[in-house]
């Protein structure tokens, strides 16, 4: 009859036997395991009683094995190297495993490159997919768990995920060195975009704006014609025609380099205009935080603003 689980062995006394069985001297072992001679001793007759035979033989104060206890030291070996085996393999799956994480282009170019080089210095041996996505299909993703989390802008998403808020950034308005609308500063900018409009200077606009629809809701809201010259995938499109003189463009602030304010003229956009995004952390609420999604959430929520943006304490519940 099979032994119920109350009468599994303690692995504590066959480890405490194999080192007995090692120094063949429970005095030594006792120092090693560092516990008393009678504990030793109790559990090598705890042992011995589980397994129902003699394990040894103890002469003048040295310790002769029997057959059985022969036989039971190199099992014991066996058995404690598979246990640090599944020790080992357990410990290196945590660190090998793999993250999704899914964000449009321009996150993933210009906001997580810092935050992906902190969690890889952190997790060498961890894979870290970086899927670009626009932000419905982030949250079709997440939402499937075909991504582990996603990072968007603020919105509302269904009620089966989450929404962490982690920085603001403002809007600017990006356009050609010297251009003549740059000298009327962003203090007139409703004034400057209506000269942009009468000047046919075009709206060169990314295809995620026109998918959010904002910029186009904060035309309408200053009574500003909405209309679109050019309509690029990626922002160094944008800013590449806009370098050219081929439009203007309204970018976020974490998209715009110290090499882009040396080659383009760069005015901030001021909150009243809807300007303003706050970027954060989609997730499946009640999804398992393995320890690598815990560090790689505990990177992304300590954002560096240097000086484009304001980090956000308010954080959403799970």
């Amino acid at each position: 009859m099979p032994r119920l689980l109350s009468d599994t062995m303690d692995l504590r006394s066959l480890r405490c036997f194999s080192i007995v069985a090692r120094h063949l001297s429970i005095a030594r072992s006792s120092i090693e395991l560092d516990v008393s001679e009678a504990a030793v001793s109790q559990r090598l007759h705890s042992l011995e009683d589980h397994l129902h035979a003699k394990l040894y033989e103890s002469r003048g104060g040295h310790i002769e094995l029997t057959a059985a206890g022969e036989r039971t030291a190199r099992l014991a070996v066996a058995v404690f190297g598979q246990i640090e085996a599944l020790e080992t393999e357990v410990a290196g799956a945590k660190e090998t495993a793999e993250l999704a994480l899914a964000s449009h282009d321009s996150v993933l170019r210009y906001l997580l490159p810092d935050k992906v080089e902190a969690f890889r210095r952190a997790h060498p041996l961890a894979r870290l997919r970086l899927m670009a996505r626009p932000v419905e299909e982030t949250i079709r993703l997440v939402r499937a768990n075909e991504c582990d989390l996603g990072v968007i802008p603020e919105r509302d998403v269904p009620s089966e995920l989450s929404f962490r808020a982690v920085a603001k950034y403002p809007a600017c308005l990006v356009m050609q060195k010297g251009h003549p609308l740059a000298r009327r500063g962003s203090s007139d900018l409703r004034g400057l975009l209506a000269d942009a409009r009468a000047g046919h200077y075009p709206l060169v606009m990314l295809e995620v704006q026109r998918e959010d629809r904002r910029l186009e809701q904060a035309f309408k809201r200053q009574q500003l014609p909405f209309e679109v010259g050019l309509e690029v995938s990626t922002i160094d499109t944008l800013k590449h025609y806009v370098a050219r003189g081929l439009g203007v463009g309204v970018v976020s602030g974490f998209c715009v380099t110290a090499e882009d304010r040396a080659r383009l003229e760069v005015l901030t956009i001021p909150a009243e205009f809807g300007g303003d995004t706050t970027y954060g952390v989609l997730l499946r609420r009640g999804k398992h935080r393995t320890p690598l999604l815990k560090s790689l959430l505990t990177v992304l929520a300590a954002f560096d603003q240097a000086g484009t943006g304001a980090p956000l304490r308010r954080a959403a519940s799970d």
